[in-house]
């Protein structure tokens, strides 16, 4: 988001400064907050620091704020102490409720229908490199063509997000139909939209589904983005969007046995199904039927919270809610897994063999990715305030 970040004039407060903006916006800063923030005090971004908050005196104020010639704010401290602020700078960081939800998310929102953004795989560094982290962080998901089918090739398009995440499913975890099944994904069967890893304290946050093999009878992927259905909830009833954002329920992974591709585990969290941030706005999903523990909440409420777990369930099973699609060899697809449920329909050994590899990146690295590709190509969005995600 882009700032008129001209000002009016500046209006010393009891405990800091007001700065009306010419957009017609007002912006408080606390005195403490400036001092802490005066550029001599060291580069935060870069971890380096020569100034303390312990050298702070509680009651500081600001005695005096005026604009330089250059245009930068100048600000005198009770303490002696002067800084100067870009006046940019102020305007990307203040911390007004107004100027948050102006970083807010750009997020569009997908149903029955709506096509998913098709790019080549990208080199890169390049404008089309940032073209697809874009249209994951708006749409939660997109499809990259032309991915090598090797393993190679999936490193090449992971590396493009951040580095690959390694779980007890390994670094890469091929999706084929096992003669001796130890995972659902491996049989023939349809699997209803979800997220992976919710049992995981810190779930899987950009996923990568690249196709080696396609069966040519059924196997079609499904995806649902979670944050619309998430705000349908809450349109239609506030009361269970409220009972799945704030009550924690178990999710659960068990095995007992190391099994090829996969580690002995016990895995453990409990979490919302919706997760919000700290503006209440939709954050991350964790979602997966088959990896809910029996739940542990209190009896009072647990008829509302299951009559609120069974409507967000049909909604996220409604055909008008997926998008239905069919991957070839060579193509992949980039998604939002603590946002875009993904599942597939039946298939059988008649239609061929039907082989997806699966990768995860880490949701910070991606975001920091695609931060850095936006700077880079001076693209607006840098100080966007990106989904937290789904935290335990």
């Amino acid at each position: 988001m882009e700032f008129d970040t001209a000002f009016l004039n500046t209006e010393l407060t009891t405990d800091g400064i007001v700065v009306r903006w010419s957009d017609g916006a007002r912006s408080r800063f606390h005195a403490l907050w400036l001092r802490d923030n005066c550029p001599t005090g060291g580069d935060k971004r870069k971890a380096f620091r020569t100034f303390s908050v312990t050298e702070l005196d509680p009651d500081l104020a600001v005695v005096d704020a005026a604009q330089n010639e250059y245009g930068d704010l100048e600000i005198e401290f009770s303490d002696g102490h002067q800084s100067t602020f870009d006046i940019d700078w102020l305007r990307d960081n203040s911390p007004e409720p107004a100027d948050r939800v102006r970083r807010a998310r750009q997020v569009s929102y997908f149903r029955a229908g709506t096509p998913l953004a098709q790019l080549p795989l990208p080199q890169p560094g390049t404008a089309e490199h940032c073209d697809l982290l874009d249209a994951v962080a708006e749409w939660g998901a997109a499809i990259v063509d032309d991915v090598p089918t090797g393993e190679a090739g999936t490193e090449a398009l992971a590396a493009l997000i951040g580095r690959v995440r390694e779980t007890d499913f390994g670094r890469l975890f091929d999706i084929v139909v096992e003669p001796e099944m130890w995972e659902f994904s491996q049989t023939g069967l349809a699997l209803d939209p979800h997220t992976d890893d919710p049992y995981r304290y810190t779930p899987s946050g950009t996923s990568i589904l690249h196709c080696v093999e396609v069966s040519t009878t059924g196997g079609d992927s499904i995806l649902v983005d979670g944050f619309a259905v998430a705000e349908s909830l809450l349109d239609d009833d506030p009361a269970a969007f409220d009972l799945l954002a704030e009550v924690s329920v178990p999710f659960i992974r068990h095995r007992t046995e190391s099994v090829d591709q996969g580690e002995d585990v016990h895995l453990l969290a409990h979490a919302p199904i919706i997760t919000l941030d700290r503006d209440r706005e939709i954050a991350g999903i964790r979602f997966h039927e088959r990896s809910m523990a029996p739940f542990d909440i209190d009896p009072a409420i647990m008829g509302d919270y299951y009559r609120a777990y069974i409507e967000f369930t049909r909604r996220i099973n409604d055909p008008a809610n997926a998008i239905q699609f069919k991957l070839q060899p060579g193509q992949a697809v980039v998604y939002d897994n603590q946002r875009a449920l993904h599942g597939r329909t039946a298939f059988g050994p008649e239609g061929g063999r039907r082989h997806l590899r699966l990768c995860t990146i880490d949701r910070d690295q991606f975001h920091s990715r695609l931060r850095r590709l936006r700077e880079d190509h001076d693209r607006p969005g840098v100080h966007e305030r990106l989904p937290i995600g789904s935290l335990s």
